[in-house]
């Protein structure tokens, strides 16, 4: 079996669209029905609306007062989450474990286990995590959801920077 890969160049927020498009579209040829994208101050998750129409989207900020409301309320107070408020712990291993393959890599596995731990994720369900290296998304990742981060399990690596 051979999926494509996409490396860009640099990190950052000129990736974001492009990692949305790739992110979606593997979502639907593979029928994985929700995205989870982490949005500190809602520009992701604005993106995600409209490249991503007709997939479950959930959101994960760091915390609420960096998220503007009108953002909150465009993409609906149930579908986002702030990692201050799930109050999950991110062993420093892990953390250390996953930034080895890139900032986004270590956000995307994160946002995915906060959705899980806020009840909008099922634990064992297949779902897309989105990521970025400080502002935008530059790395997208085919996640099995978990509750634990030991436990959850990369499958693909849709695309990141090189």
């Amino acid at each position: 079996m051979q999926k494509p890969t996409e490396y860009f160049d640099q990190k950052g927020p000129d990736n974001t669209d492009r990692t949305l498009e790739l992110a979606c579209q593997r979502a639907r040829e593979e029928g994985i029905g929700t995205v989870v994208v982490a949005s500190t101050r809602g520009a992701v998750a604005g993106r995600a609306l409209e490249i991503c129409a007709g997939l479950n989207l959930v959101a994960c900020g760091i915390g609420r007062d960096q998220f503007p409301a009108d953002q909150l309320a465009h993409f609906g107070a149930d579908k986002v989450i702030f990692a201050r408020e799930v109050g999950y712990s991110y062993p420093e291993d892990m953390r250390t474990a996953f930034r080895r393959f890139g900032q986004g890599t270590k956000v995307a596995v994160e946002v995915v286990v906060g959705a899980v731990q806020a009840g909008l994720v099922q634990e064992g369900e297949r779902v897309i995590g989105v990521g970025g290296s400080s502002r935008g998304a530059d790395t997208a990742l085919v996640i099995t959801a978990s509750w634990d981060f030991a436990d959850l399990y990369v499958s693909e690596v849709i695309c990141k920077p090189a």
